[in-house]
């Protein structure tokens, strides 16, 4: 139901932007736009028509801040690297001590559960088993 309910804004919204688009190009006058686009408000056409500007203005706000700030220098690029694999090195240390912890507590239930049921649970390895014959 929620899928359905998205998949319609979705197309609502992808229409109201189809008609803005259509009117800034000039090709469609608000009146001819609500008449193609089935709008019954002038209102509803102005609100879209302000809500696409704005989103504009925010996205070449946002273009115009992200070219004003000087790119990082290599030093400062091998810097986050460095950073960054160090983090990468935390994490897989703390992984790797997770999986030691893991393998220590499966052998010692194996170990267990073979003495405390007689039977051998543990696969022996290939070259033991060549040598007893």
């Amino acid at each position: 139901m929620d899928h359905l309910f998205l998949l319609r804004t979705q197309a609502h919204e992808l229409k109201m932007r189809q008609m803005v688009e259509e009117i800034n190009l000039g090709r469609l006058t608000i009146p001819q736009a609500m008449a193609k686009f089935n709008v019954l408000t002038r209102h509803t056409v102005r609100k879209w028509l302000d809500r696409v500007r704005h989103e504009n203005f925010q996205r070449a706000d946002a273009m115009k801040q992200a070219s004003q700030q000087p790119p990082p220098t290599l030093v400062e690029q091998m810097a986050l690297k460095a950073d960054e694999l160090a983090g990468q090195v935390k994490q897989l240390k703390k992984e790797l001590e997770q999986a030691e912890l893991q393998v220590i507590y499966y052998t010692t239930i194996i170990r267990v559960a073979e003495q405390e049921l007689g039977i051998a649970i543990e696969k022996k390895s290939a070259t033991k088993q060549s040598n007893s014959f």
